[in-house]
């Protein structure tokens, strides 16, 4: 059985219209709007590389709690994440630069 219109909710209703607004499009109007549906969903998302950085820099900050995590467990995360290939490696240091 359908649902009354007076019992439906305002996202309910939202939808139903937006709904109709596509059944009423014409084949121009929906290949325009699919298109355009395409062009805004192609957002880069940020590599494995910089999530994983971000959360190590997020961790060595100190929280208003005072809670935060050593330096030597960062260090010891970096390392494994290196060690592991979710991060590049260190790049080697040449005795010329010392």
């Amino acid at each position: 059985m359908k649902k009354r219109n007076c019992r439906k909710t305002d996202i309910e209703r939202e939808q139903h219209d937006r709904a109709i607004r596509v059944r009423k499009m014409t084949d121009a109007q929906l290949c325009e709007y699919l298109d355009g549906l395409g062009v805004t969903q192609a957002e880069p998302q940020p590599s494995k590389e910089e999530i994983i950085t971000a959360f190590l820099e997020a961790i060595t900050i100190r929280r208003d709690d005072g809670l935060r995590v050593s330096d030597a467990t960062v260090r010891k995360l970096k390392a494994m994440a290196r060690r592991d290939g979710f991060l590049p490696p260190l790049p080697e240091l040449d005795d010329d630069m010392l």
